[in-house]
C-alpha cells in the first residue's frame, strides 16, 4: 500500500516537472522570437539611418546629366527600398503587435516615397531633364523624413519595451 502511494506521488511529481519544462520551453521560444524581432527592427532601422544619410548626400550631388551620379542615387534608393520591404514583412509577437502595426504603416509610406523618388530620378537620368524631379523632390523628401523619423522613434520604443519587460 505504501509502495502504491509512493508510486502515485512520484508519478504526480514527474508530471508536474514535465509540465514545468513544457511551460518554460514555450516561454523561452516566445522570448527568443521577441528578441529576434527587436534585433531585426533595430538592425534594419539602423541601416535605414545610414542609407538615408547617404541618400541626402547623393541627392545634393545629383546631376541628371551624369550617369554615375544617377546610378549611385538609384542604388541608394534600391537599398532603402529593400530595407523598408523587409520591415513591412516582419512578424511580431503579441507583445509588439501594436507597435508593429505602426511600424508597418510608416515603412510602407517610406517605401512609397522612395519608390516615387526613384521613378523621378530614373526619368530625369533617362531624359536628362530634372524638371519633374526638382518640382516634386522636396514634397517627397519632407514626407519621407516624417515617416523615417517615425520609424526611428518606433524602433527606440520597441527596444525600450523589450528592456523594461
Amino acid at each position: 500500500m505504501k509502495l502504491t502511494h509512493l508510486y502515485k506521488r512520484s508519478l504526480a511529481f514527474f508530471m508536474a516537472a514535465v509540465m514545468m519544462f513544457v511551460l518554460a520551453g514555450c516561454s523561452s521560444a516566445k522570448e527568443q522570437q521577441n528578441e529576434e524581432y527587436v534585433s531585426s527592427v533595430k538592425k534594419l532601422v539602423d541601416s535605414a539611418v545610414n542609407h538615408t544619410r547617404t541618400m541626402k548626400t547623393v541627392d545634393e550631388k545629383f546631376n541628371c546629366h551624369n550617369e554615375s551620379s544617377a546610378n549611385n542615387y538609384i542604388h541608394t534608393l534600391d537599398e532603402l527600398s529593400d530595407i523598408y520591404q523587409t520591415l513591412v514583412k516582419l512578424d511580431a509577437t503579441d507583445k509588439f503587435s501594436d507597435l508593429d502595426d505602426e511600424l508597418s504603416i510608416k515603412a510602407s509610406s517610406a517605401l512609397s516615397d522612395i519608390s516615387e523618388l526613384k521613378t523621378l530620378v530614373t526619368y530625369a537620368a533617362e531624359k536628362e531633364d530634372d524638371t519633374l524631379y526638382q518640382n516634386d523632390k522636396q514634397k517627397l523628401l519632407d514626407d519621407y523624413e516624417t515617416n523615417y523619423s517615425g520609424l526611428v522613434d518606433l524602433s527606440l520604443e520597441i527596444q525600450t519595451r523589450w528592456r523594461n519587460d
